[in-house]
């Protein structure tokens, strides 16, 4: 994963902008590091590159979905939620 800090002051917010399986992310500074702790933990799994492909494709659904272009605290959660099973041992 890669980061490069962004700030728009239109927003208010911090952003980053983050690669995830080479699909670019605009992400908020406050749910940064819960997503890079989450795929942190993934990556401790053999199949590392699948799971990040699919944890890119529901953030990509999910902001279509919303109509967003920014990835918040709750798509991260949402996410998460829907992927808990990805952190189980085999």
């Amino acid at each position: 994963m890669f980061y490069q800090p962004m700030f728009y002051p239109e927003a208010m917010n911090s952003q980053d902008k983050i690669t995830i399986s080479g699909v670019v992310f605009h992400v908020e500074d406050a749910c940064r590091s819960l997503l890079h702790n989450y795929l942190k933990s993934l990556a401790r799994k053999r199949n590392q590159q699948l799971e990040e492909e699919r944890i890119a494709e529901l953030l990509l659904e999910e902001l279509k979905e919303e109509g967003k272009q920014v990835v918040t605290k709750e798509e991260v959660e949402h996410l998460i939620q829907k992927t808990k099973h990805l952190q189980m041992p085999d």
